[in-house]
């Protein structure tokens, strides 16, 4: 609901912070006096274009209550640009009507009627008959088949590309199978291309070291082991032991040297291992850049492939989970027209019900049906058809339909829509009616505001006496609107000043004869 609106400098509104009932909220005033420029300022707050020029620093801003919980929105207009807030925290349009909008059905004879749209016609035969289970089972299976229906269709559309990518595949597989390939083998092909392109080389070093420090007559390592001999006969052993490890060592370096510079055996010549590199290294670049990257393109070409050469059972399995999918939803799809059917003939007779009560009795109401494609609601399109004359052909709300007429039809759905949450907004629906007619309007608005919140703007006395809550605007000698709520006695002379342009004792008598009308609504 819409608990507190607050409004500053917007149009010929200078302040005014209204405090709102539960139930039946009604604004009453002069003609002319501004009344539904309140309306206009909830519209404002929710998205809306204003047609009235709107100053610098003007602001509207409201609490709503939802679920225990209460949020704060509003619009606010600066250097000629509106800003929305949401509890305190600026926000885009997009996110208040995301919010907000849902929650206010805004009605006038001179808008759309945003209730009787066919997609709300559809939903209020839907909780005439309490469709909500049977809907969410619907939805459910709705979107398996759609699914279901993706899944075919990309398979089947696979089939046309399907030997051409099968050949890209296998030649791709195969090119990467037709090698041994990975970082690892990389780099010891590396090292082995670096060591025999130098083989010539190793094998001079090795030969040059092994006749010069070790095995040659004249080699370091001869040349030591003669001093160390010579030694012997001089007893020093401190210098021989430092001589005799430089023997070891020279023996430890040679035999060292040729390890390392060791030639490994092969039976690839230095020519056939460059050449397995550099097709090693197009791969790389070719499906990489980096191994892992190879191996992944490896490892989902093979899975893709697998899947392209059992398309065919795939698409069998497809089609049937499509059919099982299509079968269930049209299934229930026929559940939801049964119910809706039954449903609209009920409601028809309700609606006349409505009608007949407030005065349209020759007028006619009727829910016609048109099957559609499959879609997230069923397979239903719902049209409320309507004519005030027998004898005028039934023709969709709007067409040919006058202002109190549509009024009364409107009301006369409401009574019946089920609808539990959010505000009602109407503007002067009591417009063009009188007598009887304004005290069974009287009767339904008070009726539906114990389920719904309702804000009206009226000129009827009746609708005045049952309300809630009673706004008064008024317009002063300079054109500034005030809005006031009132209270107890106020309410009695504002009623008793509408029926008779003044308050006398009979005018207060009728006033209260009214009021008390409301005690009889609400037993």
């Amino acid at each position: 609901m819409l608990s507190e609106l607050s409004i500053k400098n917007f149009a010929t509104i200078e302040k005014a912070d209204l405090i709102f009932d539960t139930g039946l909220n009604v604004i009453v005033g002069e003609t002319g006096a501004g009344k539904s420029l309140l309306l206009g300022a909830i519209g404002f707050l929710k998205g809306d274009r204003l047609k009235l020029p709107v100053s610098d620093e003007a602001f509207v801003e409201a609490v709503f209550e939802r679920d225990d919980d209460e949020i704060i929105v509003r619009r606010e207009v600066v250097n000629g640009r509106s800003r929305f807030f949401l509890d305190g925290r600026r926000v885009p349009q997009s996110l208040v009507k995301e919010q907000i909008a849902p929650f206010i059905t805004i009605q006038s004879q001179h808008e759309s009627i945003t209730l009787l749209k066919p997609s709300r016609q559809l939903k209020i035969v839907d909780q005439f008959a309490e469709n909500i289970e049977l809907l969410k089972e619907y939805r459910a299976a709705y979107d398996v088949f759609q699914e279901a229906k993706r899944r075919l269709e990309s398979l089947k559309e696979s089939v046309a590309e399907r030997e051409r990518k099968i050949d890209i595949l296998k030649f791709q597989i195969n090119e990467l199978e037709s090698i041994e390939w990975g970082e690892e083998i990389e780099a010891e092909l590396s090292r082995l291309v670096e060591i025999l392109s130098k083989a010539e080389k190793i094998k001079e070093v090795i030969a040059l070291s092994r006749m010069e420090l070790y095995e040659g007559e004249e080699s370091a390592y001869s040349k030591v082991g003669r001093v160390l001999r010579e030694l012997e006969e001089l007893e020093l052993s401190d210098l021989m032991e430092e001589l005799s490890d430089i023997h070891y060592r020279i023996e430890g370096f040679v035999f060292e040297l040729e390890k390392r510079l060791s030639i490994p055996e092969t039976e690839e010549s230095l020519e056939e291992i460059e050449d397995r590199l550099y097709e090693m290294r197009k791969l790389k670049e070719k499906y990489g850049p980096s191994w892992e990257d190879v191996d992944a393109f490896y490892k989902k070409a093979k899975k893709e492939l697998e899947e392209l050469e059992n398309l065919d059972i795939e698409i069998e399995t497809a089609e049937k989970n499509y059919l099982e999918a299509k079968a269930r939803v049209e299934n229930l799809a026929e559940k939801l027209t049964r119910s809706r059917k039954e449903a609209a003939g009920k409601l028809e007779k309700r609606i006349k019900e409505h009608l007949d009560n407030l005065e349209l009795k020759h007028a006619k109401f009727k829910i016609a049906f048109e099957s559609t494609p499959l879609s997230s609601t069923g397979k239903d399109k719902i049209s409320f058809l309507f004519t005030g004359n027998p004898s005028l052909p039934l023709q969709p709300i709007g067409i040919s339909i006058s202002g109190g007429e549509l009024s009364r039809l409107l009301l006369s759905i409401l009574a019946e829509s089920g609808k539990t949450s959010g505000v009602l907004v109407f503007d002067e629906i009591d417009a063009g009616m009188s007598g009887k007619v304004l005290s069974r309007v009287a009767e339904k608005l008070a009726k539906i505001s114990r389920n719904v919140q309702i804000i009206a703007v009226s000129h009827s006395p009746a609708v005045v006496a049952v309300a809630d809550a009673v706004f008064k605007v008024v317009k002063s000698s300079d054109g500034s609107i005030s809005v006031s709520r009132l209270e107890g006695e106020q309410v009695e002379q504002e009623i008793a000043r509408m029926i008779a342009g003044e308050v006398t004792e009979g005018s207060i008598q009728a006033a209260r004869e009214l009021m008390e009308r409301k005690r009889e609504y609400n037993k």
